[in-house]
């Protein structure tokens, strides 16, 4: 320091120690100055209104679905400073600050009208309401009123009523006794009963426009998140009226709270509705489709697709076996036959059909087997009847055409069981076609099943998906928890607990603003004298300078 005050010497500068010395040498104007502010900071904080101040805690839980990363995010330490998952809780902000909820407010604590005398709790003095548009009287919309009514008590105990301060036309009676209720544009107005034995000798009310009393509501009423990304939500507003203080904040949280929940069930029901609907019409569609399903197998007389061509598969192996093995026995026996035939010689050896009877089908005959026993006994009768008579005896010769004709009658079956195996033939060669033909429906007849069948399976999944979710829902509204919680709830505060202005604080303030002032002044003057006394020396010196020739 000493060395900057002799360097400003060496310069021909005044020096911090000779402005200080100058200052407090005129001290007395910067103190009156600095003395004045302060004395006006002082009578402002003992003179002005006092406001309260009331206050509600809420919290309000998120209902989206968040990620887990998020979750997990959100348990690191200072990681909600950052705003993550904030945005429901803004939105939750917006909808407390928005329009609808502050006319809720206004309207059903008729915040229009203020007590400005006597300072106190309105409800003290009168009641107002808002009223409703189609029930308001025929005077100036209470919303564009904007006066001051002064009230004087008259030795009757009515008061007198003079309009002190007014813009736009409004109409009020001249007297006005206690527990009478007067319309004012759509306020009702009605002075206690109580005020006609004991009352103050002046009431004034202000009637705000409602752009004044919402501007007025705005500025005093603060809602903010608590730090640290919680989800509490704090909301404040300060008035005058310590009872109206509470009631706002009071009125505002339980509008909320009704909105939000009316919101909440009004979700719940269309998307349980809806829900109901889907089912319903999903159970519809169900029922087409295993109707439909159900007329298919029955007209295509289908159980299990699979297993019912696997059977049919085997049904058409075994005819064709069949037909095979009848086929291979009608080549043999048309052959045995034309052997047959040619060994006769045309009929003339009968004997030769004989053989037919060595064939297997017909050897297993027992009419075959019959024939074969007769012709025995015949050979050996006349083989007996041959020692004894020639072959010219007429019994000899009897015997001999009757083998003949059982020959013959072999030869007639064998032709008649050639004929029944064509037929057998021609009957399984049919059968195997017709077999074959339903089976080449099958792959066709199951890409119907299985489409008809994948409708019933996707249709039945997703009734079953919307039957559980119809469930959820139902019991989620059964068991819903409220999205918001009071935490702590509006109280009317101490008459001594004063919001605004906090005295020490203004008053402290108002001796930092005092002083401030003073040291500018002060400072101020001496820069500015010195500055004028170089000025001066330097006009006098110019002049003497310019003398000296």
């Amino acid at each position: 320091m000493g060395s900057i005050d002799s360097l400003t010497a060496a310069t021909g500068e005044p020096t911090m120690r000779d402005r200080v010395s100058s200052v407090s040498r005129r001290w007395i104007v910067p103190a009156l100055a600095g003395g004045t502010l302060f004395s006006l900071v002082a009578a402002w904080t003992f003179l002005a209104t006092p406001r309260y101040q009331s206050r509600a805690l809420l919290r309000i839980d998120s209902r989206a679905a968040a990620s887990p990363m998020l979750d997990e995010l959100k348990a690191l330490p200072g990681i909600g400073l950052m705003g993550l998952g904030s945005d429901e809780l803004e939105t939750e902000i917006g909808v407390l600050k928005s329009q609808r909820m502050a006319d809720a407010v206004l309207d059903s604590l008729a915040l229009t009208v203020r007590v400005r005398q006597p300072a106190g709790s309105r409800a003290a003095i009168l009641r107002a309401r808002t009223m409703a548009p189609a029930t308001a009287g025929a005077v100036v919309d209470g919303s564009d009123v904007d006066a001051r009514l002064r009230f004087t008590r008259a030795d009757d105990g009515q008061y007198r009523v003079e309009i002190t301060q007014q813009e736009g036309d409004l109409a009020v009676p001249t007297s006005w006794a206690p527990g009478d209720s007067t319309v004012v544009g759509r306020l009702q107005l009605q002075l206690l009963p109580a005020l006609r034995t004991a009352g103050p000798a002046t009431i004034e009310l202000d009637l705000l426009p409602r752009y004044k009393a919402m501007e007025l509501f705005e500025k005093r009423l603060d809602i903010r998140t608590q730090e640290g990304g919680s989800h509490l939500v704090s909301i404040t507003f300060e008035d005058a009226d310590r009872e109206v203080a509470a009631a706002v904040v009071e009125r505002l949280v339980a509008e909320y709270l009704a909105y939000t929940l009316q919101n909440e069930r009004a979700d719940d029901g269309v998307r349980t509705g809806e829900l109901r609907r889907e089912v319903a019409a999903f159970a519809k569609r169900l029922a087409d489709a295993e109707e439909r399903l159900r007329a298919f197998k029955e007209q295509r007389r289908l159980v299990i697709p699979d297993e019912q061509a696997t059977a049919q598969l085997k049904r058409i192996s075994l005819l064709r076996t069949q037909l095979d093995g009848l086929e291979v026995e009608r080549t043999a026996l048309a052959r045995l036959l034309a052997l047959v035939t040619t060994r006769s010689a045309n009929d003339a050896d009968p004997s030769a059909y004989r053989q037919l009877a060595t064939f297997p089908s017909l050897i297993a005959n027992r009419a075959i087997q019959d024939y074969l026993m007769s012709l025995v006994e015949l050979e050996n009768a006349r083989s007996t009847l041959s020692l004894r008579r020639t072959s010219d005896n007429d019994e000899m010769q009897q015997l001999t055409g009757r083998i003949a004709e059982l020959e013959r009658q072999l030869q007639r079956v064998g032709a008649q069981y050639l004929e029944s195996l064509e037929q057998q033939i021609a009957v399984a060669t049919q059968a195997v076609k017709e077999q074959t033909t339903d089976l080449d429906l099958f792959p066709r007849q199951e890409m119907d099943y299985v489409r008809l069948l994948r409708e019933r399976t996707i249709l039945n999944e997703g009734y079953v998906l919307l039957q559980k979710q119809l469930k959820q829902a139902e019991l989620q509204t059964a068991m819903r928890t409220e999205k918001v919680r009071v935490v702590d709830a509006p109280r009317v505060a101490n008459v001594n607990d004063v919001a605004f202005p906090r005295v020490a604080v203004q008053l402290l303030l108002g001796l930092v603003l005092g002083v401030a002032v003073a040291l500018v002044i002060a400072f101020g003057r001496d820069v500015l004298g010195a500055h004028d006394s170089q000025a001066n020396a330097s006009d006098h010196q110019n002049a003497g300078s310019a003398s000296a020739p």
